[in-house]
């Protein structure tokens, strides 16, 4: 249970899109406009987790190498996101302004990549085949996922009404950039170990 916990925060805690956004949320709106977002990001991440999760055990059963393929093409992705976020100057915001919606949020967070690499990477073997250990897991998500939200977001509205000259978007890009590729290797070397042994 503490390593799934730790793995959990490991990879939640790593900034990418959503982190982005619920900070960038923090920095303009400040927190009571804006701690809903947690809760629609843990909705998110429940559906996907649990979308990726029936997938690959069907996957698995009929094809392990294929699970084995799915993992590194999550891998790859998250290197290309990591490169792209690197030569990324500006901040990534929707076609509406500064303010996004809920529903935009949700799409973007069933979007990220994570899930598969939470299914993949820390979710129990057998996760996804019984009941009770499929929704302890999912507890575990959510008690996880909520608290990681909503730090991004208090951690952006300490930032709210203050010069915020230094925080550029190509720092924040960049640090993003550096946290997921970091991730991304070590998810590559897991799954070589795996393969190998």
């Amino acid at each position: 249970m503490f390593a799934t916990v730790s793995a959990l925060l490991l990879l939640l805690l790593a900034p990418g899109p959503t982190n982005t956004l619920l900070f960038r949320a923090g920095v303009l709106f400040g927190y009571r406009a804006c701690w809903t977002l947690a809760l629609v990001e843990c909705l998110a991440y429940l559906v996907q987790v649990s979308a990726w999760g029936v997938a690959l055990l069907y996957l698995a059963a009929y094809s392990p190498w294929a699970l084995k393929a799915t993992q590194l093409a999550a891998a790859c992705y998250l290197l290309y996101v990591s490169y792209q976020l690197w030569q990324r100057k500006n901040s990534a915001t929707d076609a509406h302004g500064d303010r996004f919606s809920g529903l935009y949020f949700f799409w973007m967070t069933v979007m990220n990549p994570k899930g598969l690499l939470i299914v993949s990477f820390i979710a129990p073997i057998n996760a996804f085949a019984t009941l009770s250990v499929y929704a302890g897991f999912m507890a575990t998500l959510a008690l996880v996922v909520i608290p990681v939200g909503s730090a991004w977001i208090v951690l952006g509205s300490r930032f709210e009404g203050l010069q915020k000259a230094w925080l550029t978007p190509l720092k924040i890009n960049r640090a993003t950039s550096v946290a997921i590729g970091c991730f991304a290797t070590l998810m590559m070397g897991r799954l070589a170990d795996s393969v190998l042994h």
